[in-house]
């Protein structure tokens, strides 16, 4: 749903009103912009929380969209790859992975990958750098682990460098993610360049297994894997996997292989697609180590060293071991107070959906609480989720005393014939990681995180009579928490992204973008635009809308504020107090867009407010074939929402101007039966567009 969100506030008493426009035919919009400095790797941030200090854009239009595949079928029915995140520096340059195909010997090789930097405005390829990577498992039909990719910390505040996997675990290196042309290397962490150089083909067994994870001092932490035979040389101290550091200024490299380690002997590698994750204060990163055990570890970020680590237990089988599968991208996540999450698959397949594991910063799962131990509570889904952070003041419903929430996935499987419960209602859902005295996982019926609030998949399958309450799963590993609009963003498998008011727990907005696709989870991301990016079918999809190309004040007084400031919510709004009228207190603020096309068939007005009994709120288009504005609603608002919509579906196109110029007024008024007082009405969000 796209909307123009508007608050008015009466001197003596608030009145948030808000009034949403969307033209069917078009969605284009002013939205806020962020002060955060980019998405700049898995998760958003070293820590993987997924949070986003700036506003989204609305989810009004696709701006543009990019291919991450050229070739669909080779997944065969579901896309079953785990492609890299979408990152976005703070000049908004959008990079990505791109697996291609190529042919030699008449044979199609697929193991193909590049690297590729876009303009976010425009979605213009800037520059290409093609990789000579090997991906550590790729079959056909089958999962395909993730091209590991992250921006690093350049120069000078606001640049940003690119690294990206290469063949034989080594690490490609781009100075600048920003610019046309820019320096490259090579940086190889096990051997110098030049022996490495001259024995490639030996070295290809070396694979690097997880996404990359930089910190601010040119570092880069990730795991390898060994999948068979190396040269004498370099076998023994890089075992059969482990942790590799490479600092991408100097070249300086160290690695610690899981034997190196010393604590576990059946340990053999890092789990496939886990993302190390870095403490804020950069002393330690926390790392899932797969094998006959599968452990969570705490290394020292100097040394490789491990500090802590513990074995990950299903909740729900005393005593047994959690997995960590291939087929998971699930990575760990700090919390703000140091707590660590990590999703796991379950012992035995009929808890499929896996758990949500919490441990304090010392990797202990428990702590005491009146000189009880009380072990931390765990979330009923996680096998391939990586959990995000929501600050629990975005929740108005949460009374707990959580300082933060997490949102996690909630699936439920309907082809699960060991999961009695399983109908495939599948959910997305804010959890409080502090308490598990309501929830109760729906088969075991352990004690699980509280569930604050759901969201139910709004799509039925219908391709299941025995469950016909299915739903389509949404496709995330990791979403993207928007503090300011106190929402998430979301992608789902029926083939659309949504918008999740974690106000109201509604979807406020959502957009199609590809045939409804089974696939492996993806993650969304927020540029420092408020773009939003989502990944589906193999495509990335840039959503937003454009701002207004001019914004004045009709009727009122004491305006402050511009387009500027509208356009950037996390500074100031535009504002403007009230003049008395016939009527009563009015303002009106007129609005002027650009379209992106001027090909209208159909005009869609919504409203929906809350605000003192007896505001009215009015939405006029003008008509470029009167030269006048139309109403085309009005509301008058009762004690509690008043919904109020209307459909043009004639003569739309004379509201679209030369060039696709649409002309928007919103207009509060407050008769002097309900008030006499002057009252400001501050415009938030205004939006128009098309689709």
């Amino acid at each position: 749903m796209r909307r123009a969100e508007f608050n008015v506030s009466l001197i003596l008493s608030m009145i948030m009103m808000r009034c949403i426009v969307s033209l069917a035919f078009s969605s284009l919009l002013i939205a806020g912009a962020s002060a955060q400095q980019g998405w700049l790797c898995y998760g958003g941030n070293a820590q993987h929380s997924a949070t986003w200090t700036g506003t989204s854009q609305s989810a009004a239009l696709i701006k543009w969209q990019a291919p991450l595949d050229d070739n669909r079928s080779y997944y065969g029915g579901e896309v079953l790859a785990h492609f890299a995140a979408p990152m976005v520096t703070p000049t908004n340059t959008v990079v990505h992975g791109f697996r291609f195909t190529t042919q030699e010997a008449g044979q199609n090789d697929y193991d193909n990958w590049s690297v590729i930097g876009r303009s976010g405005a425009t979605g213009q390829q800037i520059w290409t750098l093609n990789t000579d990577f090997s991906a550590a498992l790729i079959v056909p039909n089958d999962w395909t682990t993730v091209f590991p990719i992250t921006l690093f910390q350049g120069i000078t505040p606001n640049s940003r460098g690119v690294a990206a996997a290469a063949s034989g675990g080594s690490i490609m290196v781009r100075a600048s993610a920003d610019q046309t042309n820019s320096m490259t290397k090579r940086i190889v962490f096990y051997t110098t360049l030049a022996d490495f150089t001259q024995n490639q083909a030996a070295y290809a067994p070396i694979k690097i297994n997880t996404p990359l994870t930089a910190d601010s001092l040119g570092n880069i932490y990730f795991g390898y894997w060994v999948s068979s035979g190396v040269p004498s040389n370099v076998a023994a101290s890089l075992g059969t996997g482990g942790i590799a550091k490479v600092n991408v200024n100097t070249g300086a490299c160290i690695y610690q292989s899981v034997e190196a380690m010393n604590f576990d002997t059946n340990l053999s590698r890092p789990a496939m697609n886990a993302a190390p994750a870095l403490t804020t204060d950069g002393t330690s990163i926390y790392v899932a180590l797969a094998g006959n055990d599968n452990v969570l570890a705490k290394l020292a970020t100097k040394t490789l060293k491990v500090t802590d680590h513990v074995l990950l237990i299903d909740p729900s089988v005393p005593g047994q071991q959690a997995l960590l599968i291939n087929e998971s991208s699930a990575s760990p996540m700090i919390g703000p107070d140091g707590h660590v999450f990590m999703g796991v698959f379950g012992n035995q397949w009929r808890e499929s959906h896996g758990w949500m594991l919490q441990f304090d910063e010392n990797l202990s799962p428990t702590e005491v609480v009146n000189k009880k131990t009380v072990t931390f509570p765990a979330g009923a889904f996680g096998w391939d989720d990586t959990a995000c952070v929501v600050p629990s003041n975005i929740v108005p419903t949460y009374k707990g005393k959580a300082k933060y929430l997490i949102l996690t996935k909630y699936n439920n499987y309907d082809d699960d014939g060991g999961d009695p419960g399983a109908d495939g209602s599948n959910h997305i859902a804010v959890l409080d990681p502090t308490s598990n005295t309501i929830s109760k996982d729906r088969q075991s019926k352990i004690p699980v995180m509280n569930e604050v609030m759901t969201v139910l998949g709004p799509t039925l399958t219908n391709d299941d009579p025995a469950h016909p309450n299915a739903r389509n799963e949404w496709c995330i590993n990791s979403a993207a928490i928007d503090v300011n609009r106190k929402c998430a963003v979301i992608n789902s498998e029926d083939g659309h992204m949504y918008i999740w008011d974690l106000v109201n727990n509604t979807l406020i907005e959502g957009l199609s973008l590809a045939p409804a696709t089974g696939e492996a989870y993806t993650e969304t991301a927020i540029g420092p635009d408020g773009q939003i990016y989502v990944i589906n079918n193999t495509i990335m999809f840039a959503i937003g809308g454009n701002n207004a190309s001019s914004l004045s004040l009709v009727q009122g007084s004491s305006p402050s504020g511009s387009v500027k400031s509208l356009w950037y919510l996390d500074g100031s709004e535009y504002s403007a107090e009230s003049v008395k009228t016939t009527a009563g207190q009015s303002i009106t603020v007129e609005a002027d867009f650009t379209l992106n096309t001027p090909n209208a068939t159909t005009l869609t007005v919504a409203g929906a407010a809350t605000a003192v009994k007896g505001t009215q709120g009015i939405v006029t288009v003008y008509n470029y074939s009167t030269k006048a504005f139309d109403t085309l609603n009005t509301g008058t608002l009762s004690a509690t929402a008043t919904n109020f919509n209307l459909t043009l579906s004639s003569e739309v196109a004379n509201y679209v101007g030369t060039g696709g110029k649409v002309r928007i007024r919103v207009q509060a008024l407050v008769a002097p039966s309900v008030s006499k007082n002057k009252f400001k009405l501050s415009l938030d969000l205004l939006s128009c567009g098309l689709s």
